[in-house]
């Protein structure tokens, strides 16, 4: 049904404003994404595929690194007192890095990552009608080739290859007035996709000291497909009986990966590097969910577009990189998020607010090929008031999301020879 598989797929992508994931690797996660301009080794295949160019020219770097994701419970309290919890969730994702060494100026390199992801869980009657249970997985590989223009100067570029897998379950039901209810919907969904974009970077090094770098990922238009099933009431197509008819059809819907921009500088003093990212991500593109379905009665019952008016929104990171000793390696990361969604476009599906990110992470450098390294971030979401349409009393309730964020742990190994 159009109208479930909207919930589904609304709060796909976002983990920092939304739920979109931009900590990709041991250091990325520790400096709370603050690895742009100063990125190296493996991960600079990611971050910033320019910088692989200043890598050390007869080194080949590798990393591995296990990514845990634990979401908290969001709470919404309406104004009548009602709580309503959606279910916390755990994921492990392992994530793969490589940089090539030098081959006359030109650098090679690929990035296994999983750009965006969720899974929400709502249990009460009233949540569970927009949002009982929607989940996306994705994964990308991104290849890349840099060049060396001169010691200061290097340009990146990437395609991007991201393959997506959406689950929608959702439950329609009208209150009796008695405590029961009367089903009016049902629905489940399974969609994939595999869609391409691209990435490039520029670096320009003033001294070792001083970095400045700029990096750009395209938007990526998500064209997923798939089956839906279900039923529908035929008092939905006004029809005086409540009798209900089951449907199995095909269905598909395009959203935007919104592109992003990162504008960042590093300055090293004496042990210390520290780093500042500006980072806008165009969510402007994101207008509105309109689904196409092939069965014609389910298309005409739940084909209007649901309109989201997202708007481009800035991050803005800040990252401190301390050599405490030849072998140990100290990191600290600090982000302001802000949510693209607006008040009037805020659901359970997408519960998301501005955010406070606090990050930080060890590196010990067990030889000259191997480091090994923890690090770990913790998203704070601040409450948000929200005006929502409630789909089963067809009214609106007022209420306050709260509590929800995030914990993350990566767990990596960087090799290199």
């Amino acid at each position: 049904m159009k109208k479930t598989i909207l919930v589904s797929l609304t709060a796909c992508y976002l983990f920092a404003n939304g739920y979109k994931i931009p900590e990709q690797s041991l250091n990325g996660l520790a400096l709370s994404a603050a690895n742009v301009a100063n990125a190296n080794g493996a991960d600079s295949a990611y971050y910033n595929p320019a910088n692989m160019t200043f890598n050390n020219p007869n080194k080949n770097y590798f990393e591995l690194t296990s990514l845990f994701i634990h979401l908290n419970k969001v709470k919404f309290q309406n104004n009548n007192g009602e709580i309503y919890y959606s279910r916390k969730e755990d994921f492990a994702l392992p994530i793969f890095h490589f940089a090539s060494k030098d081959y006359n100026s030109y650098r090679f390199g690929l990035s296994i990552i999983y750009p965006g992801g969720l899974s929400k869980r709502w249990d009460d009657t009233i949540p569970e009608a927009g949002a009982k249970e929607f989940t996306l997985k994705t994964i990308e590989i991104n290849p890349s080739i840099a060049k060396k223009i001169n010691e200061n100067l290097a340009i990146a570029f990437g395609i991007r290859f991201v393959k997506s897998e959406g689950i929608a379950n959702v439950l329609g039901l009208k209150p009796n007035g008695n405590g029961t209810y009367t089903p009016l919907y049902s629905e489940y969904l399974n969609g994939t996709s595999f869609d391409k974009g691209w990435n490039a970077a520029i670096s320009y090094r003033l001294n070792n000291s001083t970095k400045f770098a700029i990096t750009y990922r395209s938007k990526i238009n998500l064209s997923l497909s798939g089956n839906a099933s279900g039923y529908y009431s035929l008092a939905l197509l006004q029809q005086p009986t409540t009798a209900v008819k089951t449907f199995n059809t095909k269905g598909k819907v395009t959203i935007p990966l919104p592109a992003t921009l990162n504008i960042a500088f590093a300055k090293t003093f004496n042990k210390t590097t520290i780093e500042f990212v500006y980072d806008r991500t165009y969510w402007s593109s994101y207008k509105k969910l309109d689904f196409d379905f092939e069965d014609p009665i389910v298309n005409g019952i739940f084909g209007t577009a649901k309109q989201k008016n997202w708007k481009d929104v800035n991050t803005y990171r800040i990252g401190i990189t301390h050599k405490c000793t030849d072998k140990l390696t100290a990191m600290l990361g600090y982000a302001y998020d802000k949510t693209p969604v607006p008040d009037s476009t805020i659901d359970f599906s997408l519960p998301d607010s501005d955010k406070h990110i606090f990050s930080g992470g060890i590196k010990y450098k067990y030889d000259d090929r191997l480091t090994i390294g923890i690090s770990a971030l913790y998203t704070k979401q601040k409450n948000r008031n929200a005006k929502i349409y409630d789909n089963i009393s067809n009214s609106y309730i007022n209420g306050t999301f709260k509590e929800g964020g995030a914990y993350l742990f990566a767990f990596g190994m960087n090799y290199s020879y």
